[in-house]
């Protein structure tokens, strides 16, 4: 009897602070800590302006702005409704980026509202021109003066931007032959497929030419002429 107690007396101890233990309360869930990018934005060139427009692609993505001193600011579309938020028409902007060796085109790496204000870093670069149309897209005439011509990020020519902000879009290696049509000042009228909504308007053209009565379709750029056949081998004379 006494061992079987003595059992008893010790489960009961073995248990006691189980029994007792009272889950310790969750700590406050903290916030996600903000990103930190291993470079400081505030290094690379700087680019300050004052934004005249935002500019769309033919698939309706917000994806270049416009600097009233005249350079074309690139960025990924999803940057779009950030760098509004720090800029609207009219109002300044910072921007550090690469500028194109050829053409007044900046591919932007960061951007602020002014100085004291913290950097917004764009995560992935721009490089190539998107948004081409697609089967939601609808057939757009448009026409009018040349505002500036249009560039991919790398400085190539790809088309103009109308005085009204329409964004006219050429294929790769297309636009460089219709050069005096994409001059500032120039008579453009263009048909394609694109977009034209409260963002803006932008067509992929398919006709173009100074007035609607004088389009013409847009050639493809021209590929490298295919390498000859090789001669037949010389029969030998018997």
């Amino acid at each position: 009897m006494r061992a079987m107690a003595g059992l008893a007396l010790a489960l009961i101890l073995g248990a006691g602070p189980a029994l007792a233990q009272v889950p310790a309360p969750a700590a406050p869930a903290s916030p996600p800590p903000r990103a930190h990018f291993w470079f400081d934005p505030t290094q690379l060139p700087a680019f300050t302006g004052t934004v005249e427009r935002y500019l769309v692609n033919p698939a309706g993505e917000t994806d270049a702005l416009m600097f009233r001193e005249g350079p074309q600011v690139v960025f990924p579309p999803d940057m779009a409704a950030a760098v509004r938020r720090a800029a609207e028409p009219g109002q300044p902007l910072i921007v550090w980026g690469i500028r194109a060796r050829q053409a007044p085109v900046i591919t932007m790496l960061a951007f602020a509202a002014s100085q004291e204000a913290e950097p917004g870093v764009v995560e992935r670069f721009y490089w190539r021109l998107g948004g081409a149309p697609s089967e939601r897209s609808q057939a757009l005439s448009v026409s009018g003066t040349v505002k500036a011509p249009y560039f991919a990020p790398q400085g190539q020519l790809a088309g103009a931007v109308l005085e009204d902000g329409t964004v006219v879009v050429l294929p790769p290696g297309a636009a460089e032959p219709l050069r005096a049509l994409l001059r500032a000042g120039a008579r453009l009228a263009a048909e394609g497929r694109g977009f034209a909504g409260e963002a803006g308007r932008a067509l992929a053209a398919e006709r173009i030419g100074e007035t609607a009565e004088a389009l013409r379709p847009v050639q493809p750029a021209e590929t490298p002429a295919s390498s000859p056949p090789p001669a037949p081998a010389a029969q030998p004379q018997r």
